[in-house]
């Protein structure tokens, strides 16, 4: 699990998504959460919940900015608290909602931050459980997950880039070999997956980065291992989606190991 506590004003975070549960809150200023079909205006002392892999870009709404703590949540640790409270079988929880006020769970989601960064480790694994436990009861529905069905065209560029995401790319060779038109094939893989081709790549890269990052790699291996062609643009990019350079987020991002089942 990945903890993030940071301030932004000019920072603008592309389109983009998480394999991860975003759970978070907004301690001071306003955000504009944004998605395929809308805005939303989020206020400070709200709570933030982003599903896996939805697409969205967030900004600030004013030239005050905004401050922020977010956990970012695996899948089986969502799975392994809704094991612990309920008997029917956990399929695919969603949150209805992707901000709300709710003071008491604001709170749970503080304290637990404040246990973490004055190092009181010994009660976290409780409070995690705590406000996930709450978030389910109030905020989530548990659904059989939908089937989405794509043209097998679309499937066969995604599982491409999937395989080769951090290689020399060429999507008109890729599009000639699927025997499909380029244009059409950005179009229809933005319709399908909320992002163009090229910012897919670029959010597998930055995802494989900051994986690298955390396992102490150096900086100059990281931008060649994850498919950036040099250093400056792995740093433009990476600050670009994540919010701050590479050095910084290796200096101060906490990554936490999910507590054992």
């Amino acid at each position: 699990m990945e903890l993030l506590s940071a301030s932004y004003v000019n920072q603008k975070f592309p389109m983009h998504s998480h394999n991860a549960y975003c759970i978070g809150i907004l301690e001071e200023g306003s955000q504009i959460l944004s998605f395929a079909k809308n805005n939303l205006i989020v206020p400070s002392n709200s709570i933030i919940m982003i599903n896996p892999n939805e697409v969205h870009a967030n900004y600030a709404l004013d030239e005050n900015g905004w401050k922020y703590k977010m956990m970012y949540v695996n899948s089986d640790v969502v799975k392994y608290v809704y094991s612990l409270y309920w008997i029917s079988k956990c399929k695919n929880i969603r949150f209805k909602y992707y901000t709300l006020q709710d003071d008491f769970i604001f709170n749970l989601i503080k304290s637990f931050f404040n246990s973490f960064e004055n190092t009181s480790f010994g009660n976290l694994e409780h409070q995690l459980k705590r406000i996930l436990s709450h978030l389910i009861t109030n905020y989530a529905t548990n659904t059989e997950e939908q089937e989405q069905v794509h043209q097998n065209s679309i499937n066969e560029l995604k599982h491409i880039l999937d395989e080769k995401f951090d290689t020399k790319l060429n999507l008109d060779n890729i599009s000639k070999s699927l025997g499909i038109n380029k244009f059409k094939t950005i179009r229809a893989f933005k319709k399908s997956t909320g992002m163009t081709p090229f910012s897919y790549v670029l959010q597998k890269r930055i995802e494989k980065s900051k994986i690298l990052i955390s396992q102490n790699v150096k900086l100059s291996h990281v931008a060649l291992e994850s498919g950036f062609y040099d250093q400056s643009h792995f740093s433009k990019y990476f600050k670009n989606y994540v919010g701050v350079t590479p050095i910084s987020y290796f200096k101060s991002c906490n990554i936490l190991q999910d507590f054992n089942k």
